[in-house]
Formats: structure tokens, C-alpha cells, sequence
């Protein structure tokens, strides 16, 4: 099978079959990155389905086929906020914002996840891109900035305050379990076995 420097060259000079060969191959971290950022499975698709099509357009202007994956990496995340952008009028709340907190049944590492994810689910989709990019993806702040098309120093500002607003998330949700935690005695009503009538 062709390397993907190949397939990006044949792509390049027009190769449609080369393009989707490319495509099968970015399709599963694509879609990874763009569903960390928008959260919704369709919207993911969408704006993957944008960000191979405007790829396909932009590549013969790619000079250098090396950049390929910091440069299409860029289009995925731009992609997706533009996306994310769209279809901010139609809303969707999880519903898990209004399920109680699980129980210790042996799932803490499942609760963790889920409560990190629930935070993330506040924060902008320029701040989840730039979680998601860094950690999701495990890219150094230089790339992650040259995904987002920003300087180094607006990465490094924005990962701090993103990483603040993250954990002040936490840090309610973990307030909200201790006040649930410490009010359960106060709310716990017992069912008390009814009294027997002598001689029944």
C-alpha cells in the first residue's frame, strides 16, 4: 500500500482514488478530534464530512506534502468550530447533567471520565479543541497553537485558563456529591415493616 506522503502527492496532482484512500486513513483520529470538540456524534460527522471536502479543494495549494498532517489537522479543528458554531441555535443538554452521581459499585474510573467530560461540556468549542488537541492527542503547545492558527503564547494563555475553568467544574461537581453525600442521612426515609396484629 502506498505511504500516505504518496497518497497525499497523487491526491495532490488530482488522483480521486488516491484522495479516498487518504480519507480512509485520517477518518478514525478525524473523527476522534472533531466529536472531542463538538460532543455530538452527527455534528462530528458533518463537520468531518466539510473537512475532507474542503481538503480536497485546498490541497493543490498544500506546497509541501509533509505538512499534511498539521495542515489538515488545522482544517478538522476549524471545521469543527465552524460546525459548532452553526448549530449553537439547536442546543442538545445531555442527559446526564441531570442524573444523579453514580455510585461506588467499582466504575470510579468510568464517574472520573464522565464527570471530566460533563466539564468539558461547558467549556467553548475553541477550548475543547485546544484539550482535545493537547491531550486527547498528546501534540506539544507548538502544534497545537499551528492547529488552531493562533501564536504560542495565545495556546499557553488559553490552555491555562481553560485548564481553571476546568477545574472549577470539577471542583462544584465534587461540592455538589459531598453536599448530596453528607444531606442523605437527613433525606433517607426507611420503610418500617408493618405491625402484626396478635393472632394473624
Amino acid at each position: 500500500m502506498a505511504t500516505r506522503h504518496d497518497l497525499v502527492i497523487a491526491a495532490r496532482a488530482g488522483d480521486g482514488d488516491a484522495f479516498m484512500d487518504l480519507v480512509r486513513l485520517e477518518t478514525p483520529d478525524a473523527f476522534r478530534l472533531s466529536l472531542a470538540i463538538l460532543r455530538h456524534h452527527f455534528d462530528a460527522e458533518d463537520a468531518l464530512q466539510e473537512a475532507f471536502t474542503r481538503a480536497w479543494r485546498e490541497l493543490p495549494g498544500l506546497r509541501d506534502p509533509e505538512l499534511w498532517p498539521a495542515w489538515f489537522r488545522r482544517i478538522i479543528v476549524s471545521s469543527a468550530i465552524d460546525t459548532g458554531r452553526r448549530k449553537k441555535a439547536r442546543r442538545i443538554v445531555p442527559l446526564g447533567y441531570h442524573e444523579p452521581p453514580p455510585t461506588a459499585d467499582g466504575s470510579a474510573g468510568l464517574a472520573a471520565r464522565d464527570e471530566v467530560t460533563r466539564a468539558m461540556g461547558h467549556l467553548d468549542a475553541k477550548d475543547r479543541a485546544l484539550l482535545a488537541l493537547r491531550f486527547g492527542h498528546d501534540l506539544e503547545l507548538p502544534d497545537v497553537a499551528s492547529a488552531l492558527g493562533v501564536p504560542l503564547g495565545t495556546a499557553k494563555s488559553r490552555l491555562h485558563r481553560a485548564l481553571g475553568r476546568m477545574r472549577k467544574e470539577l471542583e462544584s461537581v465534587d461540592e455538589l456529591q459531598r453536599h448530596r453525600g453528607s444531606s442523605s442521612g437527613e433525606t433517607e426515609y426507611r420503610v418500617k415493616p408493618a405491625p402484626t396484629e396478635p393472632g394473624l
